[in-house]
């Protein structure tokens, strides 16, 4: 199965009108986010979504449209109010099983089990009530959550190692079981013997491994074979799921294991049975039909096994697997065009970020910054600083910090910043990247050779280019605002200011004097700038002083419409937004 796209056309959460596609992402797609961005609001929409279409009894609150391809047909859905249209390769069709994943499963990391009740918990009863029948049911709805690890490895351990060697090397490597000496099956006998009164698949099974119905039965791994040896894996699970986990019908109320010679199940730590669950799902549970919703697989497992996980996810390519995640590791080990990157409206509405919005800040932060600290920035609505480099950032945070200690006008000022290294990098923001509404983004630039080459590049000033006499404070060009550093007050250099001039002369002359000992050991520009930015968290609080005349600048540009403001001067404003910048504005 694959999903091609997905729309919620009226509320379900903070999800309306909300699209996702799903096309170019080779069958994963990882979706991260702050908390409440709406990651397990898409888990669940889709669950309802596959409920509803399993059992009309539990059609979704919402309407929606969903297209996918699953056994040659292309699959196309829309329900509204109630009604469904259904189409098949164009054709209005009725729905039938092939039509549909032959199962989802959800595998939920979180406390919160709303999804579990709501859309899962009604197909496992009605499964529960018919295992007692003549055949075994299939559910099309599966939740699988921490409980099912010890089956896991059971059933792991139940394949043949000299053909499923990637399963041996994860049980023998990744696990570290060389062997299972022994399996303890704990048995409920009063429900055996009630079960016994209606034979059916289930009692077949459970007296295979307990003849007699004993309370507990130790067995090797060999003899559980040899007594299953008619199952496949599949069909394995399905029998142990039955007898092992309803929640007040058990017929195996335990089972524990000896590996290692000594070790037992305790040993086995959240991570690692998370992981088997993982693989459950992945090696065993799904086919080429299922859909898969995963819920932070990797919480609890050890950052060197992320890798682990991607490369097990991608392995099954011909299916959909959708992910949540908060992992900056697991993220970073992904393709960009796997990740989906949500964000929040200013009515808190989820969104998808722009493609070419995490392009360039994958671009400009060389790659630096992980998925999730790119999804930080993007979602922040607080005003975004474009500067050279990080000691621009180091040093602007660190006045910032200071003044707001003394000064309370400045109390409100919070920037994002993205280093852009010059004209190009500003060009390249310009070119795709809009501030959300009531925001700036400002560029700052020496005032230097290197800072008015780029500003002239940025305006594409070849005659008269711009320099200290005739550009003014700032100018705006597209969705951004263009400034220098102004100089402080009584600064008595030539016309270059540069942001590390806002510090004392006394200060400058003792690191350039530290490091002298002949000419050849004069310091450079760059290594200055790299010294200070090194150790500026320890200067005296009175060297930030002269910072104050940036961040007046600052707040007048912000008293500004943002850009976006100016080229909507209908649109209706956050009074939220305008209050803050009332607050914000000298």
């Amino acid at each position: 199965m694959k999903l091609k796209q997905l729309e919620i056309k009226s509320r379900f959460k903070n999800l309306v009108d909300f699209v996702i596609d799903f096309s170019n992402r080779s069958g994963t797609t990882v979706l991260i986010g702050n908390n409440g961005s709406g990651k397990s609001n898409i888990l669940e929409a889709i669950s309802s979504i596959f409920a509803g279409l399993y059992d009309r009894r539990f059609n979704p609150s919402f309407n929606y449209s969903i297209d996918y391809e699953i056994n040659n047909y292309d699959v196309s859905i829309t329900y509204e109010d109630g009604e469904y249209d259904f189409r098949v390769n164009g054709n209005a069709e009725n729905i039938r099983n092939e039509y549909l994943p032959s199962q989802v499963i959800c595998s939920y990391s979180g406390e919160e089990n709303r999804i579990w009740k709501k859309y899962y918990w009604p197909f496992y009863e009605e499964y529960i009530k018919a295992i007692r029948g003549a055949t075994l049911p299939n559910s099309r709805m599966v939740y699988v959550n921490k409980y099912y690890w010890n089956i896991a490895l059971l059933i792991l351990h139940f394949h043949d190692f000299d053909v499923f060697t990637d399963i041996r090397d994860f049980c023998q490597k990744t696990l570290a079981i060389n062997t299972i000496k022994q399996i303890k099956f704990t048995f409920d006998t009063d429900k055996i013997r009630d079960y016994l009164k209606n034979p059916n698949p289930i009692t077949a099974f459970i007296s295979a491994i307990n003849p007699n119905s004993d309370e507990v039965v130790p067995m090797s791994l060999n003899d559980f074979k040899g007594q299953t040896n008619h199952l496949n894996e599949k069909d394995l699970f399905r029998y142990l799921a039955a007898s092992f986990m309803p929640k007040d019908d058990k017929l195996i109320t335990k089972i524990d294991f000896v590996y290692n010679n000594s070790l037992d199940s305790d040993d086995l730590s959240e991570g690692e049975k998370k992981f088997l669950l993982l693989v459950l799902i992945l090696e065993v549970v799904a086919d080429e039909n299922s859909l898969i919703l995963l819920d932070e697989p990797d919480s609890h497992i050890h950052l060197s096994r992320k890798e682990d996980i991607r490369s097990l996810i991608c392995k099954y390519v011909n299916r959909e697997n959708i992910i949540t995640t908060h992992s900056p590791t697991l993220t970073h080990n992904f393709d960009l065009k796997h990740i989906v990157m949500l964000t929040k409206k200013q009515n808190n509405d989820a969104q998808i970020e722009s493609k070419e919005k995490q392009e360039i800040v994958y671009e400009l932060t060389k790659g630096i910054w992980s998925y999730q600290e790119q999804n930080i920035f993007l979602s922040s609505q607080n005003d975004i600083l474009l500067v050279e480099g990080k000691s621009d950032e180091t040093f602007i945070r660190k006045a910032l910090e200071v003044l707001q200690q003394s000064n309370p006008r400045y109390s409100n000022l919070r920037f994002e910043f993205l280093p852009c290294g010059g004209a190009d990098g500003v060009k390249l923001v310009i070119s795709k990247f809009k501030p959300a509404f009531g925001q700036h983004i400002i560029a700052l630039f020496d005032a230097d050779k290197a800072g008015w080459d780029s500003i002239n590049k940025i305006f594409e000033r070849q005659r008269n280019p711009y320099n200290n006499t005739n550009f003014g404070k700032y100018r705006t060009k597209d969705s951004v605002y263009v400034a220098v550093f102004p100089k402080r007050k009584f600064y008595r250099g030539d016309d270059n200011f540069n942001i590390e001039d806002y510090f004392s002369k006394q200060l400058l002359t003792k690191y350039v004097l530290d490091t002298f000992k002949n000419l050849s050991s004069i310091v450079t520009k760059d290594h200055l700038k790299r010294k200070l930015e090194r150790e500026c968290n320890s200067f005296p609080d009175d060297e930030f002083k002269h910072f104050s005349i940036l961040f007046d600048l600052l707040l007048e540009i912000k008293s500004k419409p943002s850009i976006v403001q100016q080229q909507q001067p209908n649109t209706h404003v956050n009074t939220q937004i305008i209050a803050a910048n009332a607050a914000q504005t000298p």
